[in-house]
């Protein structure tokens, strides 16, 4: 006997329907607004000019980036090469203080950045203190003797009115770096999916967890919070992608610029597409 595909073929498509409605009527969360190496989309990233534009805009945080000098300086720079963010050229680690303040670190942004230099930790510390919230990530620190002490002794006997956190993607480090400055809030970046083991052992060292967007579900989140951890969602670049992390519950959202976009009926309707255009980049990237 025939059956026919229709009744299965129109069960699918009430189904997605259903699905596609229960999702965009799922409540949006409030977030912890996280600026990406500062307002990184309007100035020039890890810069003074870029957390101030933070603090302008009303984020709760700054993320930024820190590299030890030649001469054991904390300095704030994302790349272990001075090449892509400045006029110059070499290895953070093979140069000076002295060296680093000698290069532009706005003009490859925007002329009207010229002259920005590259800051230290301790002026952005002095800058953002009572003003906005701190999250300072430590790059490659087990390819850099010494950093993580020297970032634990500095935040231990610095006074801020403000919140301070540090991650790493590095988990030996951060746990040196939770003995060293316990009461300093720690973090571990994440590009892979955990176990419910592992949301278990890091719990000893870690209170958050920043997670890249492609990797978080609603039911990751659950386990997370069972274990005390907040859930920190990495970069939102996307304005569509607020309202699937909002939706999701995430703590905190890390991005490159505000939430501005407001949820009218037409947004939701060109959402799906946009989510779809993403998808296929992803997947013949």
């Amino acid at each position: 006997m025939l059956v026919s595909k229709k009744p299965v073929l129109l069960s699918v498509v009430i189904g997605m329907i259903l699905m596609t409605i229960s999702y965009f009527f799922q409540p949006l969360m409030p977030f912890k607004s996280i600026a990406h190496r500062g307002a990184s989309a309007l100035a020039p990233e890890n810069t003074l000019a870029s957390f101030e534009k933070a603090i302008e805009m009303g984020f709760d945080y700054i993320e930024l980036d820190v590299r030890l000098s030649k001469d054991k300086q904390l300095v704030v720079i994302h790349d272990a090469n001075v090449l892509r963010t400045t006029d110059g050229e070499g290895l953070i680690e093979e140069l000076t203080v002295k060296d680093l303040k000698k290069l532009d670190a706005g003009s490859w942004f925007s002329p009207a950045y010229a002259g920005e230099k590259i800051p230290l930790l301790t002026e952005v510390l002095k800058q953002a203190s009572g003003k906005i919230g701190m999250i300072i990530e430590m790059k490659s620190p087990e390819n850099q003797p010494g950093m993580t002490e020297i970032l634990a002794d500095l935040l231990n006997s610095y006074k801020s009115e403000s919140q301070i956190k540090v991650q790493s993607f590095h988990i030996n480090e951060m746990k040196k770096f939770h003995k060293l400055a316990p009461q300093i809030p720690a973090g571990l970046l994440l590009s892979k999916h955990l176990d419910l083991f592992h949301l278990a052992s890091y719990r000893d060292f870690a209170s958050f967890l920043s997670v890249h967007h492609l990797l978080l579900s609603k039911s990751f989140i659950n386990q997370a919070e069972l274990f005390g951890y907040e859930i920190y969602s990495w970069t939102i670049s996307k304005q569509y992608q607020f309202a699937d992390m909002q939706r999701l519950g995430v703590h905190g959202i890390i991005s490159d610029d505000e939430k501005r976009i407001p949820d009218s009926i037409m947004y939701v309707l060109i959402t799906p597409f946009l989510k779809g255009q993403d998808l296929i980049r992803t997947l013949l990237a």
